[in-house]
């Protein structure tokens, strides 16, 4: 973990900012439930997929299930797009902004404005690994007024509650850069329409580089056990595994979900019984570095790295860009449902996110090869009684 790309004694922001490679291309989204979803057996129940649009990634359904928002892509920088459900009609929701319409990731609030992670002053940027330690949120209101900087940091997917608080704020959790390390911190956002604030900022994990502790750096994905947890990605490093982890917001204390010896990423669906997971299962069945082997090769290198493998290289070159599946998965992690079986072909299922009502999934079919013959483009999964 103390190890780095540029020498013996770099700082720690900028161990850190390598570290942020990791996450950088992969599955970022977040739920957006406000419903519960009426004991469906996901393991059981009919499930059906179909193309709704023929471009498009990192879907997030809105409060009421009618539309996604969405951009072009995971890696580069794009205006923000939404699409009505039913009628297949796109609008764009920030082009209008000229040249500071550059999103990496839009997600709806339950009031219907908007939360958005992008480089500095909205102006663009790879989207990758390149700019993910300086992108910044930003509040949209629902009216698509400019988007207002909440001057704060941000790494990765971002948790929203499902429900906004009593006097009309909502709780997110979000990691950011600090001086030390990567903090996973909380906070209420405040609008009043116009404007928008964060309040009452607490950190609830801190990951530092180089010393121990049970998980290495947060990527929040849910708030969890009726909000009273945040629900977070990270790798463990010693293991060479990435897992689920979850933080008390009361306590502090970090605890792992669920363990399985896969590369996984996984939401939860609106009642927590089931997971929406991500995972390497099919492309990597059963190699060594079947834990971390979904990353892009800089990343499993860098992760290598700081665990201190002195053939980094070349086990990333032959370990890497496994592709993802999704999968049904109860939080006990012991029962799992295949939904997709597409990433043995190359082709790469991913950024998925489950609807208000719990009955639906939107995700995204990527072919970076070209020759998987699986169509690219966003897709909606509905489970059916």
């Amino acid at each position: 973990m103390s190890h780095s790309l540029h020498g013996d004694k770099p700082t720690v922001a900028a161990r850190v900012a390598k570290a942020v490679l990791l996450t950088a291309a992969l599955p970022l989204t977040i739920s957006a439930a406000t419903a519960k979803d009426d004991g469906i057996d996901y393991l059981t129940a009919p499930f059906h997929q179909k193309r709704l649009l023929d471009w498009g990634n990192r879907p997030n359904w809105s409060p009421d299930g009618r539309r996604i928002a969405f951009t072009k892509d995971d890696l580069v920088d794009g205006p923000a797009y939404e699409v009505d459900v039913r009628a297949k009609k796109v609008r764009c929701l920030t082009c209008k902004f000229g040249d500071t319409q550059f999103v990496t990731r839009i997600f709806y609030l339950p009031d219907n404005s908007f939360l958005i992670e992008a480089a500095p002053g909205m102006k663009g940027g790879s989207g990758g690994a390149a700019d993910a330690a300086r992108t910044q949120l930003f509040w949209m209101s629902k009216s698509l007024a400019r988007p207002v900087s909440l001057d704060s940091g941000v790494m990765g997917d971002i948790a929203i509650a499902r429900k906004a608080n009593a006097d009309g704020s909502v709780d997110i959790a979000w990691s950011r850069l600090t001086a030390t390390g990567l903090e996973l911190t909380k906070a209420r956002l405040v609008h009043d329409g116009r404007t928008a604030r964060l309040a009452d900022p607490q950190a609830l994990y801190t990951y530092r580089p180089g010393q121990p502790g049970p998980a290495s750096f947060p990527e929040a994905y849910d708030f969890i056990d009726g909000g009273r947890s945040v629900m977070f990605w990270t790798t463990e490093m010693d293991a060479l595994d990435s897992e689920m982890y979850k933080v008390d917001i009361a306590t502090k204390v970090v605890s792992k979900v669920y363990a399985t010896p896969s590369h996984n990423e996984t939401h939860v669906f609106p009642d927590e019984r089931y997971g929406l997971e991500e995972a390497n299962i099919h492309s990597d069945p059963d190699g060594p570095y079947r834990g971390i082997s979904a990353h892009i090769k800089p990343g499993v290198e860098q992760i290598l790295r700081f665990a201190g493998k002195s053939n980094a290289a070349e086990i990333a070159a032959a370990n890497s860009g496994k592709g993802f599946d999704i999968f049904v998965i109860t939080m006990d992690g012991k029962s799992r449902r295949a939904l997709t079986n597409v990433s043995r072909s190359g082709a790469q299922a991913h950024q998925s996110i489950v609807s208000p009502d719990g009955r639906r999934i939107a995700f995204a079919i990527k072919d970076p090869t070209g020759k998987s013959a699986h169509a690219a483009g966003l897709y909606i999964g509905t489970f059916s009684d």
